[in-house]
Order: C-alpha cells, then structure tokens, then sequence
C-alpha cells in the first residue's frame, strides 16, 4: 500500500513553486518586450516572468535571466522585483536539489518581505522554505513555516493560497505519522476546494483521504473517497485516471478479504486501459496486482499475473515494466526456494537495467548532439550577421572613414565578448554535467556495495544458519532419540551442541554489523543490554549493571569494525567473569573521560595473579581486538579484589556526529 500511499502525496509538492498570481505571456514575446524594454520596474518584473517560465521550460537559463532583474532592481531600489527574483532564483536551487542554496537564497528574499512587510511575500516564501525542508525529512522545522504561510494567505483572503496551506500541512502530519491531524487538514483543504469549484485540486484531495484511510486500514472509508474520485472522473471522461481509482479501489477489497470484488475492479480498470490502449499502464495493473498476491503467498496466481504483464511488456518494449516484473519472479522463486530460476531472473533483471541505463545515455548524446548543432547555427547566423554589418560598414566608410572604422571595432568587441560569455557559460554547464554524472557513479557504485552487502548477509543468515540449526537438531535427536550409554559421548554430543549454538549467535553478531556501514553507541547499547539480558537468564547467582553515559548515545559514529570489536571486548569479559570468576556481580560501563572514551568490565569474583597465570585465547583475543581499533587495554585481576578490564580509545577516531534539534 506504501507505493499507491506516496504517488498521490507527490501533488502537494507541486505548491513550493508558488508565484505571483498573474497570467504568462507567450515567451517569444515577453524575450522580444524584454529586449526593447527599458531600464525601470517594468523590466525587472519582465526578468521575473521569463525566469518563472524557464523553472519548468529550460531550467539552467534561470539564473541568466533572475539574476539580471535581481542587479537591476537593485540599482532602481526596486525592493518587491528584487523578491521576486530572489524567489523564481531559489526555485532554481530547489529544483537542482542545492538545497543549502535555495535555502540561502529564499532567506534573502524573507528578509526583503520583513524590510517591505511584504503578506504576498511571507504566504510565497515561507512556503517555499517549508517546502525545502520537506523534501529534507526536515519536518519539525518546515510545520511552523507552513503555519507562518497560512497566516498570511489567510490576511490576504487567498482562498487558492489558503488551501494549498491546508494540504502542505497535511503531508507534513502524515510524514510524522500523525494520521488524525493529516486527516483533518486534507478535509479542511477539500472543502474548501469544493467551494472554489476546481476539480482537479479536489480529485487531488479525494485520493490522498483514500490514502489515508487506506494506510489506516479503514477500507470501507478509503473505498468511499477512491468513488468519489471515480465520480469526478467519470464527469470529466478522464479514463486513465478512471482506471487507476478502479485499481486502488481492488486493493482496498483484496484487503478486506472480498477478493471477488477485488478482482471484479480489477478487471474493470483493466478494460478502461485496453479501451484508451494504455499499454503501460496495463503491464503496470498485472505486476502491481502480481505483487499483491505474492506477498499475500498466493504464488501460483501471482505467477499467472506476472506473465500477463510480461507479455505486454516485451510486445510493447517496456523495459521499465520488464525490469519490474524480472525482479518480481525473482523474489516469488525465491519465496519457493528455486534458487536456481530466482538466480536466473535476476540476472535478466540487471540485463534489462544496463539495457535502460544504455539507452538513456544514448538519448543524453543525441540531446548533447542536437544542442551542439543549435549552437553552430546559432554561430554561423551571428557570423552572417557579421559579414553583413561588415559590408554596411564599408558603404559607410565612402563617407566617412573614421565612423566607419570606430562603428566596426566597437561590433567586433560586442561580438567577441557575446561569444566569449556564450563559451564560459557552456563551460559552466558542462562541469556542471560533469559532477552530476560523477556524483550517479558514486551513487550507483554504492547502492551496489550495499546489495552485495546485503546478498552476503542473508546468504550467511539463511544457508550457514540454517546448517547449524541442522546439526543442533541432529545432535539432540542422537542424543535423547538413542540411549547413550557412553557418558563421556554423551557430553562430547552437549559440547558440540553447546559449541554450535554458540556459533549462530556470533554469526547473528556478525550479520548485525555487516547490515550497517555505521554505528552509534545507541545501537551498542541496544546489543549489549540483549546480550546481558540473556546472561542474566543462564545464571540466577551473578548480578549484572550496565551503564553508559547519557550525552554518548547520541553523539558518535563508527564503523562496523569498531562497533563489532567493542562488542566482542565486552562480551568475551563477561564471558570470561562467568565462566571463571564465580562473580557475584559484573559491571558494564560506558564513559567519556577526557579525550578519551573508556569501557570498563568489572566482577567481585576470584580473581588471578596477573604474572604468574597464562594467558588464555580469551585474554589475547581482547588484547588483538583492542589494537584493531587502536584503542589501549588495561587489565587489573587479583585473588582478593576480583578483574577489571578497561579499554580506552582516543575520542578524535570516531566521527562526532550530533542529531538536530
């Protein structure tokens, strides 16, 4: 339910672009009235509005253009067109995600608003900020902005504004998991909405309560709005929003139990799509229905789904779907422990995604190739225009020598200087382009890390795992199914038993941190408190404390390797304050001190004479494990005042990495 959850909210994002309300003129004409027009506040307001239409029509223009109109206003003391273009400028940022810049950027605009007591300004740009935050998880901080910015829609009596408002704080609640409060500001946005008499905003509306009440489980309700959206469809005759409606009302009944209905829909939406030839959106409706029952294990239906899809995906060349589909048999043969054919499914899934990701790169040429030719032509005209004004010049000059002579330096400077900004923005835009496809390598190479490091990890969790478990169970059917009458084969079959299962939960440990590419003492102290938990249960004889500084859990990072041999320090002395000790209690303590953070495991128990008694592999395990993380180790035993093992590690090795408040 996520998926169909998450397409609808994705409309309330199309507010953080919020304009003045003015209508767009025909951008040849506003680049011609731009270029004949003078140098006052009508032109700033021009810069605006050619800027405002390049954020959707070709977005790195932007800059050109709003920083003009912000120079120029600047020089008028023009302070409401140097808003404007502050803003249309952030929304560039903002849609390039650099985010810290468009952030940046809308404050200057804020603090122009605040100078001009600006309302337009604040509903707009407390809006927009909010909206950045959004995209950032940054919830916390973007609900009081939006609070803010339905204030002053409010004063101004924008209605539009007012329930834009509305839904903006609404998707804020439902990112925080605040249901109730999502739900309540989506019906105050839809009822408004329905007075302004705008049937888009209100399908909008309609679904993201059919959201709601579908994350909710509360099907009825959510099959109750998805009609109405069906109702609204049916009135404009827009079939392939029609047809999704009919699928999300499906999922709803095939959640409710109702699975005749839910494929009664099912089949109507499908029938809607054939009828407007959506080819897409049928290969979609078979995989997304495909994936409800397989993870429902209804595995022979899903199957039979998965193929419809298939099939219209590899008659249409959809390779998006085929992709989705390939990975879709994967997991359902995985699900049935064909390793074999879920193997060989994945492999025609990552066949089909280089096929993407070699396509679009030949799209990217065959863009950059068309460009370039714009670009000679674009030169060869200035050139022709050149020759022309050269051959004016030299008609001229019959007259007149000296102007002729000055006309054509002072064309030949314009000239050079056009082309020579022509080239340095080219340049510009290009190590832009460069950056962007160094920073979707690092990505790609990373997610692929990540995949591996998971495959590893589940292999280890479901193949070794479930060996071990094989022995366990094996031993103790050898051992309680026959009558033993050997007693030391009988203990040499606990030990191994015992041994094994020790095995699994160090291979549990291992899998734990092989998951994480980092980890905090708040993921140490969940480990730890579990591993105690567990020893407090093998033993009623030994009281266990375990304390770790409030002010650490929150303010470093390690790596895995760190983390895990921390871990093991502190297990392995526990281990050790049991198995030897006869300690009557043990205590864990986690602690900063200095520059230093130290970790100390101490027991009342018999102790040992630290120059006399070897070393057993437990010891120099503790000892090697410290060095690994070059962290310094202290051991402190004696028969009378029992062991103590500290280890202490320099602060700067980890990353401090503080939460927001």
């Amino acid at each position: 339910m996520k998926k169909v959850i998450f397409s609808l909210l994705t409309v309330f994002f199309s507010f953080a672009n919020l304009f003045a309300q003015e209508q767009s003129k025909n951008i040849d004409s506003l680049l011609i009235e731009l270029k004949n027009a003078k140098e006052d506040t009508a032109k700033v307001n021009l810069y605006h509005n050619v800027s405002k239409h390049f954020v959707l029509a070709h977005i790195d223009t932007v800059p050109y253009f709003s920083e003009q109109g912000i120079t120029l206003a600047k020089q008028l003391g023009f302070k409401k067109g140097e808003m404007m273009n502050l803003n249309v400028l952030g929304n560039y940022y903002e849609n390039k995600t650099e985010y810290d810049k468009a952030i940046e950027t809308y404050d200057k605009a804020l603090s122009i608003a605040k100078e001009i007591n600006s309302t337009e300004g604040f509903a707009m740009l407390y809006n927009n900020i909010g909206m950045v935050n959004i995209r950032q998880g940054k919830y916390d901080l973007a609900l009081p902005l939006m609070f803010d910015a339905l204030k002053a829609e409010e004063q101004l009596g924008n209605q539009k504004g007012i329930s834009q408002s509305y839904n903006n704080i609404g998707v804020i609640y439902f990112y925080q998991q605040n249901f109730n409060r999502a739900t309540e500001y989506f019906e105050k946005s839809l009822a408004m909405e329905e007075k302004i008499g705008d049937p888009t905003a209100i399908k909008q509306a309609v679904n993201n309560l059919g959201a709601i009440f579908d994350y909710l489980k509360n099907y009825p309700k959510a099959i109750e709005q998805y009609q109405k959206a069906f109702d609204l469809n049916l009135s404009q005759n827009d079939k392939r929003e029609m047809a999704t409606n009919l699928h999300n009302i499906a999922v709803a009944y095939y959640n409710m139990g109702e699975f005749s209905k839910s494929e009664e829909y099912h089949n109507q939406s499908l029938d809607i799509r054939e009828e407007i030839g959506d080819t897409n959106g049928i290969a979609l409706a078979y995989f997304n229905y495909g994936e409800l029952l397989r993870k429902n294990n209804r595995l022979y239906e899903s199957k039979v789904y998965y193929e419809n899809g298939l099939q219209i995906a590899q008659e249409n060349d959809l390779l998006k779907v085929k992709q989705q589909i390939y990975g879709a048999f994967s997991a359902l043969y995985e699900q049935q422990n064909n390793h074999k054919l879920a193997n060989e499914y994945l492999y025609k899934f990552i066949a089909v995604k280089d096929s993407i990701l070699n396509r679009e790169n030949n799209e990217i040429i065959a863009e950059v190739e068309t460009k370039y030719q714009t670009e000679k032509k674009e030169r060869e005209l200035l050139e022709s225009r050149a020759i022309i004004a050269e051959n004016d010049l030299k008609i001229r000059r019959k007259n007149t020598l000296i102007y002729g002579t000055t006309t054509l330096a002072i064309v030949l400077a314009i000239l050079s200087y056009l082309i020579y900004q022509q080239q340095k923005l080219k340049n510009k835009q290009l190590q832009k382009e460069n950056e962007l496809k160094e920073a979707l390598n690092q990505i790609a190479i990373q997610n692929k890390l990540q995949e591996q490091r998971l495959r590893i990890s589940r292999d280890l969790h479901d193949n070794i795992g479930a060996q071990l478990t094989f022995i366990i169970s094996t031993l103790d059917t050898i051992k309680y199914g026959f009558k033993l009458q050997n007693e030391k084969l009988g203990e040499k079959i606990q030990s191994v038993s015992n041994f094994t299962s020790n095995t699994i939960f160090e291979l549990r440990d291992t899998i734990w941190a092989m998951n994480k590419t980092q980890i905090t003492f708040e993921d140490l102290n969940a480990r730890i408190t579990n591993f105690i938990e567990k020893a407090r249960e093998s033993t009623e004889k030994t009281n266990f404390n375990f304390e770790i500084s409030e002010g650490l859990i929150d303010k470093y990072n390690f790596t895995s390797i760190e983390g895990m041999n921390m871990y093991r320090i502190i297990q392995e002395s526990v281990h050790n304050a049991l198995k030897y000790a006869e300690a009557k209690n043990i205590t864990v303590i986690i602690k900063e001190k200095d520059e230093k953070i130290t970790i100390s495991v101490e027991d009342d128990g018999n102790g040992f004479d630290l120059k006399n008694a070897p070393l057993g592999n437990g010891l120099n395990n503790i000892r090697k494990r410290a060095r690994e993380i070059k962290g310094d180790i202290a051991i402190k035993s004696s028969p009378q005042q029992g062991t103590k093992i500290i280890l202490e590690v320099v602060k700067s090795s980890f990353k401090s990495e503080k939460k927001a408040s």
